[in-house]
């Protein structure tokens, strides 16, 4: 009985390549657990597991680089196969030898993986190399910093501070103002013959003028805008034998706005324009005075809103839309008619309440080319008077321009000329001196 068990026994034992097997499988078991313990450990460099910074771009994010493209385009190493020539007795010593180029080896196996990578999953690949540039490698060091604790007590009573010289104090203000300015002075001539065939006559005439801009911005909500505009010209009057020369460009203008931003790029704004002229203007051949200092003179004052639109040295749009406005006409020299600018006869000056649009436009069109232009349009929903100023200026370089300017204005409040219309124009073509700040 016990020789038969001992028999069965030893037909159940398993063969040994059975046994050696298991084993084989029990040791890698355990030999890759104790890897996946030590690969998951804080302290890799002190358990001996090594990086290697020839496998980096498997380790960043998925970023494209130039040389997996570069690589599957070249030819470079390659050469024909020649059946009928013998191996070089070289390669076989170089096998030999360590393999020094094996960085250059695994980033061709790396770059391959790659472009198959971005073959196959073209929308995984957010960044490309030029992220990468300039990025530091992370440092072996672990700082920790302690947390710093703060004396309640010692901030809550002011510290005193000892005298300090004027030459070490710096104060730093900040600048919410804008200054700029613009000059210009223009000339232009035309000479005719007595004896030429058509006639005319020739003339001269010269254009300056003059603006300055000081503008607070605290780019919180409050816009305060200032500006001073000046242009005046002369013209030669051949015809004229009691002036030699009359005023065609005489205004003096100055324009004001609050604003508080309300919502986006729109402002409540209160505004005031005053406009009069320097020197006084006669009729051709004539004593008869048509216009003269405060004479006339025009005073807007107005409550509204003002939408902006600015794009730095390219445009710069402001329309202001004042539903309440006050206009003040007055003329203060006796000699001149005031009906002629809005006011009743016997009287010197005119009260006009009504609404008002005002638009102003600065345009670099193209490099060397800008046109501003000036819109207005008031009324008092019985009569409007309405303006549009355009000034387009081509800059040879920052000292020579030519300038076209473009007048034009309707006004029917004022007694209309025989057979013309209550439209009227004026135009102006110079070259001249330009000088902008």
């Amino acid at each position: 009985m016990k020789a038969k068990i001992m028999r069965q026994a030893a037909e159940s034992k398993p063969l040994p390549e059975v046994i050696a097997f298991k084993n084989l499988i029990k040791n890698y078991r355990t030999y890759f657990s104790e890897w996946e313990d030590r690969w998951d450990d804080l302290y890799l460099q002190i358990t001996g597991i090594r990086s290697d910074a020839n496998f980096y771009k498997l380790a960043m994010p998925a970023t494209y680089y130039r040389a997996p493209i570069e690589q599957s385009m070249s030819i470079e190493g390659w050469k024909p196969v020649i059946p009928f020539v013998q191996d070089d007795y070289r390669e076989k010593d170089i096998q030999n030898l360590p393999d020094l180029r094996r960085s250059a080896k695994v980033d061709n196996y790396i770059n391959r993986q790659l472009l198959n990578f971005y073959v196959q999953y073209p929308s995984l690949v957010k960044q490309n190399e030029a992220v990468l540039e300039g990025v530091e490698p992370l440092s072996g060091n672990l700082v920790i910093q302690n947390r710093k604790k703060e004396k309640v007590r010692s901030m809550a009573h002011r510290e005193k501070v000892g005298k300090v010289d004027e030459q070490e104090l710096l104060v730093i203000k900040p600048n919410f103002w804008k200054f700029t300015g613009d000059s210009y002075l223009q000339f232009s001539q035309n000479y005719i013959s007595r004896n030429w065939y058509k006639g005319g006559e020739s003339t001269k005439s010269m254009l300056a003028g003059f603006t300055w801009t000081a503008n607070y911005d605290d780019r919180q909500g409050i816009q305060f805008e200032n500006k001073i505009e000046w242009k005046l010209g002369f013209v030669t009057a051949p015809s004229d034998t009691l002036h030699s020369y009359k005023a065609n460009n005489d205004m003096l203008r100055l324009t004001s706005k609050l604003g508080l931003r309300a919502f986006g790029t729109w402002y409540y704004t209160i505004s005031g324009e005053f406009k009069t002229q320097f020197f006084s203007n006669y009729e051709t051949n004539s004593d008869n005075l048509v216009s003269a200092f405060f004479s006339p003179a025009e005073l807007n004052v107005g409550l509204g809103m003002d939408y902006k639109y600015t794009k730095d040295g390219v445009c710069n749009l402001s329309v202001l839309i004042n539903p309440l406005n006050y206009t003040l006409y007055s003329v203060a020299n006796d000699r001149i008619d005031p009906t002629k600018f809005n006011i009743k006869a016997g009287n010197k000056r005119e009260s006009v309440w009504g609404s008002r649009l005002e638009a102003t436009l600065s345009w670099k069109i193209i490099k060397n080319l800008t046109w501003d232009s000036r819109f207005s349009y008031t009324t008092n929903y019985e009569k409007a008077v309405g303006e549009w100023e355009n000034t387009f200026t081509f800059a040879f370089n920052r000292f020579l321009s030519t300038k076209l300017f473009v007048h034009g204005r309707f006004d029917d409040s004022v007694p209309r000329v025989e057979d013309l219309s209550y439209l009227q124009l004026q135009e102006l073509l110079s070259f001249g001196l330009n000088y902008t700040w």
